[in-house]
């Protein structure tokens, strides 16, 4: 058994078809039959059920799905330490929530990707359980992260900035008159939120259960120029956090009467090996102001 083996085996439990996981990995189906029957011939067991369905793993195929996937997973994560310590170009995975992607990113890349060409930088964006789970699985090396409670013992994190959250409205909208806002203030009120993934809508929904107030939301999606386009269109009123809405000259922000707000911390495994750009990052973060809008 070996590892082309194992990458070879997993392909084929993703696409359940010999001739799909042959095309993917751009060898030949004979090349790829032959890689499977080797390991079934080497261990004495069948590791798949051949029908009209595709290919199904036996038992035997589901224990080895399992050992394989942790051990290309940590095959991978050793090739990286030794780039690391070489001198190959380095890659840095980032986690970002969208909301704080728009209030970090342009700094990151004006500031911290200039001054270290030799580091890779990948992006992913998503919600709070979404991108931990990412981090957990070694998907992402690091993760910006709110939350208003500590964190897992598993991770270790630096804490960044407490970020306030506001209602917002245009100027035409009634709500944007009022010095702050209750739920029953904006009861009847029109609402764009993010998905229920985001750590803010948590949040935001429980101020309104707090309250005693079923909010009237038309819409959550994942995407913030979505609802910056309904909300400045004065379609729907919204929540976001206090600088985006004081970087928007067409939006006025509207402090809730009991306040709302989320720590936001870059965080990473303790477990995990700790990269040559994941130092540099962590020490670029601790001596920059990442939520000053630029």
């Amino acid at each position: 058994m070996n590892i082309t083996q194992l990458k070879y085996f997993c392909s084929v439990c993703a696409f359940h078809s010999v001739s799909d996981a042959a095309g993917y990995l751009h060898i030949s189906q004979p090349s790829l039959s032959n890689a499977i029957k080797e390991l079934e011939n080497e261990f004495g067991v069948v590791l798949f059920h051949r029908h009209h369905r595709g290919m199904m793993l036996t038992s035997e195929g589901e224990v080895l799905l399992k050992l394989a996937e942790d051990i290309l997973s940590r095959t991978e994560q050793a090739e990286n330490m030794m780039r690391d310590l070489g001198k190959e170009k380095k890659r840095l995975r980032l986690g970002v929530p969208p909301m704080i992607g728009s209030l970090i990113l342009p700094n990151i890349y004006r500031n911290f990707v200039p001054n270290e060409p030799e580091i890779s930088l990948e992006i992913t964006e998503g919600g709070r359980q979404e991108l931990l789970q990412k981090l957990d699985e070694d998907h992402v090396d690091m993760v910006f992260l709110p939350h208003s409670t500590p964190l897992d013992r598993k991770f270790s994190a630096i804490k960044l900035e407490q970020l306030p959250i506001v209602c917002c409205a245009t100027r035409s909208n009634p709500i944007s008159a009022l010095p702050m806002v209750r739920p029953a203030d904006v009861a009847n009120t029109p609402l764009v939120l993010f998905e229920n993934s985001f750590f803010q809508t948590e949040k935001i929904k429980k101020w309104f259960y707090d309250g005693g107030v079923t909010p009237q939301i038309i819409l959550q999606t994942e995407q913030l120029s979505t609802m910056l386009s309904i909300i400045s269109k004065d379609i729907a009123a919204g929540f976001m956090f206090r600088p985006l809405i004081e970087a928007n000259p067409n939006l006025i922000p509207i402090p809730t009467e009991t306040p709302l707000a989320v720590d936001v911390s870059l965080v990473w495994k303790k477990e995990a090996y700790f990269f040559n750009s994941m130092r540099r990052f962590r020490e670029y973060v601790e001596s920059a102001s990442l939520f000053m809008l630029c």
